[in-house]
C-alpha cells in the first residue's frame, strides 16, 4: 500500500442523506378549506340562532330541511358578494317554512305535541261536556269532564252542577303551570309553538245542534285559552282560543242563540280582543333585561282571564234576576244588532282593514266596531273607545282599505252603488 494512502475502508461508504422533498400541492388549497370550514360553522350558527329567535331554543319542532341560497359575485368590485333578498332573509324564510309549514294555531283546536299537529283526533274536545285538562307527559291533550276538573281543584260550586234545575254558570281560572305539570320538555313543555298562558273553563250552556229539532238541548262546557304562538311569517302573536263542540262535532259558538247566550258571546269577544292586543314580545325582552320595565305578558293575560271568569259567573247570576223582556231589550241595543245597518251606511273612511286578522272593520256611531270576514260574514261586534281605535291605527294594525278592497267589501255585504260627482261635473258610480 502506498505511503499516505490512509486506512483502507472496511464497509460500505456512508451515503449522504438527501432532504425529503415535500409533495407539491396547489397553492391556496389549505387556505380555501380553512375558509370553507369557517363559512360552514358560521352558517350553521346563523341557522340555529334564527330558529331560536323565532321559535325558542328548544328544537322540539325542528326537522331536516334544505337550505338553498342565491348570491351573486362581482369580480370587478373586489369579488363583492351580493344577495337579493339578503342572506338573512333567505335563512329566515327557509327556517320558517320548515318550522311553520302548517300553522300551529287552529281555532277550536289545541296543538298535540305527540302527533306534532293541530288537526289530529286528539286536538278537540271529544264530548260536549269535556274541557281541556292539560298535557300528558308525552304532549297528548287530555279532555276530562268539566265536573271532574272542578272536583280536582276543589271548586266550591261543583255541587250546583248536580242540581235538578241548574241555573247560572260556573267558571274557573286554570294556571298554565297546572296544564303543563306532567308534560316533558322534549314533548313541548317549553315550546313556543303553542304556549298556553292560562285558561278559563265554564259551563254549562244548554244548546241545540243546529238544524235539528231536538226537544232536549245539550249541556256544553267551554274552554277559553290565552295562547301565544308563531304565525307563518315567524312573528309571535296572542289569541283567545275557544274550545267547545256539540255532539255532532260542530263548533258550539256557531250554535249561540237567545239573549242570554248572546251576552256570554259578547263577554268572550271582548276578552278575545283584549288578549289579541297584548304585545307578545314584552315578556321575552324583559327576560333578557333590555326592557325590564315592560309588563309580563303572562300576568296580563292571567288578569284578563280571571276577569273573564268573574264576568261569566255574574252574567249567570243576573240571568236569574233579569226578566226575558229586559234581556231582550239589552240584546236589541247591543252592538251586534247594528252591524249590518252600520256596514251598509258607513262612509269609505270608516271601513278599515285588519292586517293581523285579515278582516274588515266597520266603525259605526257611538263607538261601535263591527268585524266582517272576507266573505262578508259578520264575525263580532264590540264597543271601543276612541283611544283604542287610534292605538290600532297608530300601530298600523287597522289600515285604510284600498279601492279594490272596498269594492270587494261592498260586493260581499251588498252595499248599493251611489251616484256622485267626480269634481268635473260628471256623474260616476261609487260606493258610500
Amino acid at each position: 500500500m502506498a505511503e499516505g494512502s490512509g486506512t483502507p475502508k472496511t464497509g460500505k461508504a456512508k451515503r449522504r442523506r438527501r432532504p425529503r422533498r415535500k409533495k407539491s400541492r396547489p397553492a391556496g388549497k389549505g387556505l380555501l378549506r380553512s375558509h370553507l370550514n369557517r363559512v360552514e360553522a358560521s352558517l350553521t350558527a346563523a341557522v340555529r340562532e334564527t330558529y331560536a329567535e323565532d321559535f325558542g331554543a328548544h328544537v322540539d319542532r325542528a326537522r331536516p330541511f334544505e337550505l338553498e341560497m342565491k348570491v351573486s359575485i362581482d369580480p370587478a368590485k373586489s369579488w363583492r358578494l351580493q344577495a337579493d333578498p339578503s342572506l338573512e332573509e333567505q335563512i329566515r324564510a327557509a327556517v320558517r317554512e320548515m318550522a311553520t309549514k302548517a300553522e300551529a294555531f287552529r281555532r277550536g283546536r289545541v296543538y298535540c305535541y305527540r302527533c306534532d299537529s293541530p288537526v289530529c283526533p286528539h286536538s278537540h274536545p271529544p264530548r260536549p261536556t269535556s274541557v281541556f285538562g292539560g298535557y300528558s307527559s308525552t304532549g297528548l291533550p287530555l279532555w276530562p269532564e268539566f265536573s271532574q276538573i272542578l272536583l280536582e281543584q276543589g271548586h266550591p260550586g261543583v255541587g250546583l252542577l248536580y242540581d235538578a234545575s241548574p241555573a247560572g254558570l260556573i267558571s274557573m281560572y286554570v294556571s298554565p303551570d297546572m296544564l303543563k305539570q306532567r308534560q316533558m320538555n322534549i314533548f313541548g313543555r317549553q315550546s313556543k309553538t303553542y304556549d298556553i298562558l292560562g285558561q278559563v273553563v265554564f259551563g254549562f250552556l244548554r244548546m241545540r245542534v243546529p238544524g235539528e229539532g231536538r226537544s232536549v238541548p245539550e249541556r256544553v262546557a267551554f274552554t277559553l285559552q290565552a295562547v301565544e304562538f308563531r304565525r307563518l311569517d315567524g312573528t309571535p302573536r296572542l289569541a283567545l282560543n275557544v274550545l267547545a263542540r256539540l255532539s255532532d262535532g260542530s263548533p258550539a259558538l256557531d250554535a249561540i242563540n237567545g239573549p242570554y247566550q248572546l251576552r256570554v258571546s259578547d263577554i268572550i269577544s271582548s276578552a278575545r280582543h283584549r288578549i289579541s292586543s297584548l304585545y307578545p314580545s314584552a315578556r321575552g325582552r324583559a327576560r333578557r333585561g333590555s326592557a325590564s320595565s315592560l309588563p309580563d305578558t303572562t300576568a296580563l293575560a292571567a288578569d284578563i282571564l280571571k276577569g273573564l271568569a268573574r264576568k261569566l259567573e255574574k252574567a249567570g247570576r243576573q240571568r236569574e234576576r233579569r226578566t226575558a223582556h229586559a234581556e231582550g231589550h239589552r240584546v236589541k241595543n247591543r252592538p251586534t244588532s247594528k252591524a249590518w245597518e252600520d256596514a251598509l251606511g258607513a262612509p269609505a273612511e270608516s271601513i278599515l282593514w285588519d292586517r293581523q286578522e285579515k278582516t274588515y272593520v266597520v266603525l259605526g256611531p257611538r263607538s261601535r266596531a263591527h268585524v266582517f270576514s272576507l266573505r262578508g260574514r259578520h264575525v263580532t261586534s264590540l264597543v271601543l273607545s276612541p283611544e283604542a281605535v287610534q292605538s290600532r291605527k297608530r300601530r298600523k294594525r287597522w289600515l285604510p282599505i284600498t279601492d279594490d278592497q272596498r269594492e270587494r267589501f261592498d260586493a260581499v255585504v251588498g252595499r248599493p252603488a251611489q251616484e256622485t260627482s267626480d269634481g268635473h261635473g260628471r256623474e260616476v258610480l261609487s260606493r258610500r
